[in-house]
């Protein structure tokens, strides 16, 4: 949380966490200052979501009895953040770890984004290679013939060139820039994670080809941040990438994973994705209000005096659409 509001996000990082007889819920949010001029002097707040997919996590069995006590969790938290001052919070849901959606509805909007890929791990050696789309297949085959060689990069040796890499790799994409990051940026998320988190590069003739974070929490392995070189992007060595950790992951006892998704179903993105594996979860956002009656005259405030020309339907919160300053999501 503390690296989020270091490096993502300005304001306040906070947890709200709910416990009953063995039953848990928690979400971690940061408290962001709305200006004066937009909150009419008041000392009005929002909240969002680190980024990645933070939750809210619920410990709780299926049934009316977890769902009552998710119910009255959201409750509780609605109160808080309203006590704080908070009006709205913008949260995005793991696609792996999903609480109970029907409380969550009962405060706030839930928003379907696409889709997210996982690999299952359970799965043995044989029935992986089967769900590998052929081209994937024979990629990786051609590739590790000229020469690709995958590891993980025990002692960090490949950073700075990983980093410089990942950035060839949002400028050849156009990137939005909230996805362009300093040295400084993976310098803290490494020291924050520590082992949690490695660095899985492909080489070639001591040539840096690609690399990709994966994190490694609990028996799920998640694929992060990645990048590819320019001169070897026909190479495709991300798909290198994919085929190592999963066996990796695998022999290190991992149940999953995930891949993770894209801004579009069925987009290059997701297609790459798809073809290592067919196990899709919804991805969505939970756009919560926690006072509705503020939110509206916010809303107003901000149709008055927003930049023209700027596209606010489905942004969220609307109150920050058309300004400089960041918001949830469209």
């Amino acid at each position: 949380m503390q690296f989020a509001s270091r490096r993502q996000e300005s304001g306040e990082a906070v947890a709200y966490v709910a416990e009953d007889s063995g039953r848990r819920f928690f979400l971690p949010l940061i408290l962001r200052s709305l200006p004066p001029d937009l909150a009419g002097g008041r000392p009005l707040r929002d909240a969002v979501c680190p980024r990645g997919y933070p939750g809210p996590l619920a410990a709780v069995d299926e049934g009316p009895e977890g769902e009552r006590f998710v119910a009255d969790a959201v409750r509780g938290l609605c109160d808080g953040l309203r006590d704080r001052g908070v009006v709205s919070a913008f949260v995005r849901l793991h696609p792996l770890l999903p609480p109970p959606l029907e409380p969550l509805r009962g405060a706030g909007e839930i928003v379907d984004h696409g889709d997210s890929v996982s690999i299952d791990l359970r799965l043995s050696p044989e029935e992986l290679r089967r769900q590998t789309r052929e081209n994937h297949r024979r990629d990786i085959r051609k590739a590790t013939a000229a020469g690709y060689a995958v590891r993980i990069d025990e002692t960090w040796e490949r950073f700075d060139e990983f980093v410089s890499i990942y950035a060839q790799s949002m400028r050849r994409l156009g990137a939005r820039e909230a996805w362009s990051f300093s040295r400084e940026y993976f310098l803290d998320l490494r020291q924050t994670l520590g082992d949690a988190m490695r660095l899985c590069v492909v080489e070639v003739h001591d040539e840096l080809a690609a690399g990709a974070l994966l994190t490694e929490v609990d028996g799920i392995v998640e694929y992060h941040l990645a990048g590819t070189a320019d001169r070897h992007v026909a190479a495709s060595p991300s798909k290198l990438v994919v085929d190592f950790a999963r066996w990796w992951a695998q022999d290190r006892g991992d149940r999953v994973l995930h891949l993770a998704g894209s801004l579009r179903r069925g987009d290059p993105l997701s297609h790459f994705k798809l073809g290592f594996s067919s196990v899709v979860h919804p991805v969505y956002s939970w756009r919560l209000l926690t006072d509705p009656p503020v939110y509206d005259e916010l809303v107003w405030r901000n149709a008055s005096t927003a930049a023209p020309g700027q596209a606010t339907d489905g942004f969220f919160p609307a109150y920050r659409a058309g300004r400089s300053l960041r918001g949830g999501a469209a």
